[in-house]
């Protein structure tokens, strides 16, 4: 898997993981950049600009098939039966936008806005919801930028740790919905920053090449680190330590 969790529902008592344990597997027949679970389902944005939704029965269906060869999804959230997509693609010239799609009776789009990244292309899982906000990573500009649900741009969090190649995965904080976490493989950092103070809260570099990130329990963060073994590493969301 190359891209990021993005939610991970585990009662609020849950104590820290001590292994792990193969359930299933399910084949793709092309590479996984992002993802994000709701309920009993997984949807997938994949390299050749589809999303697909993997149910608990393993059955793939195909909701958009964008037909863009040079399309990256690079973040999906699922949130009040819609789901949100950050996409880019060098197709006519940059560009990359934000999509909700209604989930409930159809995939049909409702709404569209364009972001100003053309780095969003960069592989990585960057955007979240927390607060009937969207978060996303805009890497170019080093920052979080945040907007309603709707499109309407709220306000920028400046992030100066981004650099030209930030590889980027977010979540929300388990234990402050306030608070993003952001794992960048290219710097080998995991950090946390407030975004209404825009304070980074604290900074883990302990991992070399951190890539998908999840919120685990009320107070715990799962971090995959890049190599041929998977590897997760457990965080404290509040300290950052391992």
């Amino acid at each position: 898997m190359i891209g990021g969790l993005q939610t991970l529902t585990i009662t609020p008592q849950q104590e820290p993981p001590t292994n792990l344990q193969l359930i299933r597997e399910v084949t793709l027949d092309s590479d996984c950049i992002t993802l994000a679970a709701h309920g009993n389902d997984v949807y997938v944005g994949t390299e050749d600009g589809k999303i697909l939704k993997v149910d608990d029965r393993e059955s793939i269906e195909i909701l958009v098939n964008m037909n863009y060869s040079d399309l990256f999804l690079t973040g999906l959230c699922v949130h009040g039966g819609n789901l949100y997509s950050l996409s880019a693609c060098e197709y006519d010239g940059p560009s990359t936008c934000i999509s909700r799609y209604d989930l409930q009776n159809t995939i049909e789009e409702l709404h569209s806005w364009e972001f100003d990244d053309p780095d969003a292309d960069i592989l990585g899982s960057k955007i979240a919801i927390t607060q009937n906000q969207l978060v996303v990573a805009d890497i170019t500009n080093h920052r979080l930028t945040v907007y309603s649900l709707t499109g309407q741009l709220i306000r920028h969090v400046d992030c100066p740790q981004f650099t030209q190649y930030s590889w980027v995965c977010i979540c929300v904080s388990p234990s402050n919905p306030d608070v993003i976490i952001v794992s960048d493989y290219d710097s080998e950092q995991v950090f946390a920053v407030n975004l209404t103070t825009e304070a980074v809260l604290w900074t883990n570099n302990d991992i070399s090449g951190p890539q998908g990130i999840v919120s685990y329990g009320a107070e715990y963060l799962l971090v995959a680190e890049a190599g041929e073994d998977t590897q997760l590493w457990i965080l404290n969301a509040n300290t950052g330590q391992s």
